[in-house]
């Protein structure tokens, strides 16, 4: 083979594995399945690994922060089959939600609800102090709760009955996450990390302004959804991909649920009352 022969091949592959570098370094999302539109205005979407279900909080047909008792907790299997879209019934206008043991927490307007998995019963409910409207919810490994009031703009601490706010002041605050001793919060289209003395560090922006659900990929990037349908792929470098837009066809992502071990990440369709599943390539 003579070098002017060489030489372009030689460049092709140069390009071709830049182009496969690029690729590599920006996810993207497959689409798995997509469920009946059986919820009601599902708000936001729990991934249970201990019992490979998935639980969805079911705002109801009412206004989406009123007292209606129209709310409820869904069951959904990981394969996209509708156990029971009603499982819990009796909440006003459920949202964020997180597990420890055989408790599910969740975000009830102005309170933390606490239901037994096993008897898929609500079995306390704790008001939050001047509370306005209580929205995101994480557990910590130790059992401490985090929550978000998005109209007060406060990140709240609740252990042993107490609550203790963090973080203050906050303009369009939404998601909450607890996640290998780091807390995080998104709002207004950033996502900040809350240091141990309380202050916070902005790690990307530049999102869709409705930024609403949070969960980890790795040590260092994260998903971030939000209500008006974007999906971020986000680097604690700063760099922001966006993996998925449903603004097109008016389909909210909302705050999504996710499993780690299978890359899988789940969104519930709000308005459209449906959960999507996507793999995380």
């Amino acid at each position: 083979m003579n070098t002017r022969t060489l030489l372009p091949l030689v460049s092709l592959l140069l390009i071709s594995n830049a182009s496969a570098a690029h690729h590599e370094s920006h996810p993207e999302l497959e689409k798995l399945w997509v469920t009946k539109a059986e919820f009601s205005t599902p708000e936001s979407v729990l991934y249970d690994a201990k019992r490979q279900v998935l639980y969805v909080s079911n705002m109801g047909e009412g206004e989406g922060w009123a007292d209606d008792g129209n709310g409820s907790i869904g069951k959904l299997g990981l394969d996209g089959k509708i156990i029971d879209a009603h499982w819990v019934k009796g909440l006003n206008a459920p949202k964020g939600m997180g597990t420890r043991g055989n408790m599910l927490y969740v975000t009830d307007n102005d309170d933390v609800v606490t239901i037994d998995i096993e008897k898929g019963e609500v079995i306390a409910r704790l008001p939050v102090p001047d509370a306005k409207t209580i929205n995101d919810l994480s557990v910590g490994a130790d059992g401490t709760i985090y929550i978000t009031d998005s109209t007060a703009g406060n990140v709240i601490k609740l252990i042993n009955g107490t609550f203790t706010t963090l973080v203050s002041g906050l303009k369009g605050l939404n998601g909450v996450l607890h996640s290998e001793g780091e807390l995080f919060f998104v709002d207004s289209g950033s996502l900040f990390l809350v240091k141990a003395d309380g202050s916070t560090i902005e790690i990307a922006g530049g999102m869709e302004g409705f930024t609403d659900g949070i969960e980890r990929v790795d040590a260092n990037s994260w998903l971030v959804s939000t209500w008006k349908g974007t999906v971020y792929h986000v680097s604690r470098d700063g760099e922001t991909v966006l993996l998925l837009d449903g603004r097109p066809t008016e389909t909210s992502a909302a705050d999504l649920g996710y499993d780690p071990v299978n890359r899988i990440a789940y969104f519930p369709g709000f308005y459209r009352n449906f959960v999507a599943a996507y793999r995380l390539k």
